[in-house]
């Protein structure tokens, strides 16, 4: 995907470490890039405060933050709701984060953020799907699945873009799905609970969350 938005973005940094993929079948690699006229540190910030991705992905309903190293959402797929579970493997602050999908639609994704000037920051990700019955197999004909990244990354760009408001997140690191320490700080805590919104269904979202062993 170019800078505009629209087409496909390959190459060397995008391609995961997490698990593999699951089912069988043709696997289904989805690749989209887009730019966001804001400082890196600003987009990895709001990318990483999964608890408001609802306010811009259109088919995740809420997300919670489990702990430092695990994302639960609930998501409505052909117009069914779905529970999803992400394990991240991988997170390094204005740089990369790497994820294994363990429960629902399952896949491993890759997000990296590319400084191209003091205000122009790349967003690429990329995702690793293998089709594990008829109707995902059938979406990779209709491109449901790049059609629905391309369209959250859109929204994403408008929503951080509009923005004005400065956020905080999560500046920690995660190795081989262990938590380190908060770079700069001396809590790897996700806890947010004063700047968090509500989701769309009212409720908060979980704060005070434990980091897992590693920490």
């Amino acid at each position: 995907m170019s800078g505009d938005g629209g087409g496909d973005k390959g190459g060397d940094d995008s391609k995961g470490r997490a698990a593999p993929g699951h089912g069988s079948g043709r696997r289904m690699p989805v690749q989209q890039a887009i730019d966001v006229a804001v400082p890196v540190s600003v987009v990895y910030n709001h990318w990483t405060r999964f608890e408001d991705w609802p306010e811009f992905m259109h088919r995740i309903e809420n997300a919670e933050q489990v702990d430092d190293a695990t994302v639960s959402f609930q998501a409505k797929i052909w117009g069914i709701s779905k529970r999803f579970e992400a394990d991240i493997f991988e997170q390094r602050p204005d740089e990369r984060i790497e994820w294994n999908v363990t429960e629902g639609y399952a896949h491993t994704g890759l997000v990296t953020f590319h400084p191209l000037s003091k205000n122009l920051t790349r967003v690429d990700v990329t995702l690793d799907i293998q089709p594990s019955n008829l109707i995902d197999k059938a979406s990779r004909g209709m491109r449901f699945v790049k059609r629905a990244v391309r369209g959250d990354l859109h929204r994403f760009k408008a929503y951080v873009e509009l923005d004005h408001d400065e956020k905080d997140g999560w500046r920690g690191m995660i190795e081989e799905g262990k938590v380190k320490k908060a770079r700069g700080s001396g809590s790897s805590s996700r806890s947010r609970a004063s700047s968090r919104r509500p989701s769309r269904n009212g409720s908060r979202a979980r704060s005070g969350s434990k980091a897992k062993a590693g920490s």
